[in-house]
């Protein structure tokens, strides 16, 4: 039986989610083939190209930031396995090959929450969920962003479908493996010893938690053995007030005003909405035409497409295994709140592991709307609103590749009249990836240290590539050469030594 056999064969819900999976497969891949490498994607990118060269994992290196390499290195494996296999077809290749990392985790982050839905409720309730999952644009991002989270999600979805079926160890390296691509992954224990609890008795439900726990504690343990050897905390740069590891940046306060402040709301919602780390200050980066206009028709569209989720909720009690996915929602939306009072408002992401869950509670309200008369042309809005917001997902990510394009002669210049070996003063994570120089952040112990120093002060693709005053007071000072000179973007590299 060939596979279209097999496709006509398979009852309708499970039928739409394969086209539905398709089409976010061809989505995401597009927006991918676009997309240029940006915020955190700027160090992953490079931390993984370090390790594949050198197959060691990087340090103190100077590779974006500045401070030691921490990140659980998953992600990074990945992008060097990626671009070690892709460099025999040369450098543009390779460059660009570990950007369908995220797409490739994204999709089977979707096939996976269809097939553990199902598995636990029905394939209407899972086909409804993944179309929430689908369209959602905070998903569409990270399933094609240069972060982490699509592979967090994968393995987080991974473990819970394997448990589900009663695979204990294999659930337990899943896990693992969602820790070893962030800390974020330690939350899905609670859910997974939840199902065990449910489903067995005290001597096996013992038995078996060990063997899960033991599992994940293999694949994890060794990264955190190591960042407490060299960083003094298991999980630096957090809770760094209580390990006492390593002096640098890090989140080491608690402040508990942020719990009541209206950001909590708003940057959350416009997070999940494509709004970047859900920063409503976003909106003015573009200059769009009838962006007064265009804004709170985009607002209100958000809120009824959110709005079935809200409706679920109190629909969801009858629902067999609801108690799950309440709890796999309260345990991410517990460490959302631990991020909120030690990083921030910018932590929509942080529920993205949560998202099959909540996807569920959007399942139950779309059936509600589709089940009464009065609601119908609703449930149908909703659709309308899903496809708008894939096409503001395009726009974004074309308007914001274009952006960088601006830049791109600047670029060429530094590949091109730069020694490779050649270092760098450039703040930021960006500016070194794209130059692809070594590059260290501005000090006056550093300037001794560096060939050539890049200035543009309205470089607002990095904020944290903009000089002071006081620094600019310095460069002046110096009387450094001025190598190479682009008035219309602004750019300005000085030659620091002759």
């Amino acid at each position: 039986m060939n596979l279209i056999e097999k496709l006509k064969n398979q009852e309708k819900y499970t039928k739409y989610s394969i086209y539905l999976i398709i089409i976010f497969s061809i989505i995401v891949i597009t927006l991918a083939s676009v997309y240029h490498v940006s915020g955190d994607g700027c160090w992953h990118m490079p931390v993984g190209k370090y390790i594949a060269k050198e197959h060691k994992f990087p340090l103190f290196e100077p590779l974006g930031r500045d401070e030691p390499f921490w990140s659980p290195p998953l992600y990074h494996i990945a992008i060097a396995a990626v671009y070690s296999i892709f460099s025999i077809f040369g450098g543009n290749i390779a460059n660009s090959a570990p950007k369908f990392i995220p797409p490739f985790f994204g999709i089977l982050s979707l096939a996976f929450s269809f097939l553990t839905i199902r598995k636990l409720l029905n394939s209407r309730t899972a086909f409804y969920s993944i179309l929430f999952m689908a369209f959602v644009p905070i998903f569409i991002d990270y399933s094609v962003l240069s972060y982490a989270e699509s592979i967090l999600v994968f393995f987080v979805v991974l473990s819970v479908y394997l448990l589900i079926n009663n695979k204990i160890a294999l659930s337990g390296i899943a896990a693992g493996l969602s820790i070893l691509a962030k800390y974020n992954g330690v939350f899905i224990l609670p859910i997974l010893i939840y199902i065990l609890y449910k489903r067995n008795d005290k001597k096996a439900f013992l038995k078996k938690s060990m063997v899960l726990a033991s599992f994940c504690i293999l694949i994890a343990m060794p990264w955190l053995i190591r960042n407490w050897i060299l960083l003094g905390n298991p999980i630096w740069p957090f809770l760094n007030f209580i390990f006492s590891g390593i002096e640098a940046k890090s989140y080491s306060t608690l402040d508990f005003s942020r719990i009541v402040h209206p950001n909590i709301i708003s940057f959350t919602l416009l997070g999940f909405f494509g709004v970047p780390d859900g920063n409503y200050a976003a909106f003015s980066f573009f200059g769009l035409p009838l962006i007064r206009i265009l804004l709170p028709l985009w607002l209100v569209a958000s809120i009824v497409f959110i709005t079935p989720a809200f409706i679920g909720i109190f629909h969801s009690k009858k629902a067999p295994e609801a108690k799950i996915f309440i709890l796999w929602l309260s345990s991410y939306f517990i460490l959302f709140l631990l991020y909120v009072l030690n990083v921030g408002w910018s932590v929509s992401r942080m529920l993205l592991p949560a998202f099959p869950a909540l996807a569920v509670f959007w399942a139950f309200g779309y059936k509600v709307l589709m089940q009464k008369a009065i609601f119908r042309k609703t449930a149908f809005l909703i659709l309308v609103i899903a496809a708008g917001l894939v096409f503001s997902e395009f726009i974004k990510f074309i308007l914001a590749s274009n952006e960088w394009s601006f830049y791109n002669h600047d670029f060429e210049w530094v590949r091109q009249n730069t020694a490779k070996e050649s270092v760098f003063i450039a703040s930021g994570q960006c500016i070194p990836y794209n130059i692809e120089r070594t590059s260290l952040h501005f000090s006056e112990e550093n300037i001794k240290n560096a060939d050539y120093l890049w200035l543009n002060q309205n470089f607002r693709l990095d904020k944290r590539s903009v000089l002071s005053q006081n620094e600019i007071q310095s460069i002046h000072s110096r009387n450094f050469k001025i190598a190479y000179d682009n008035k219309s973007t602004g750019t300005r590299i000085y030659q620091i030594k002759q």
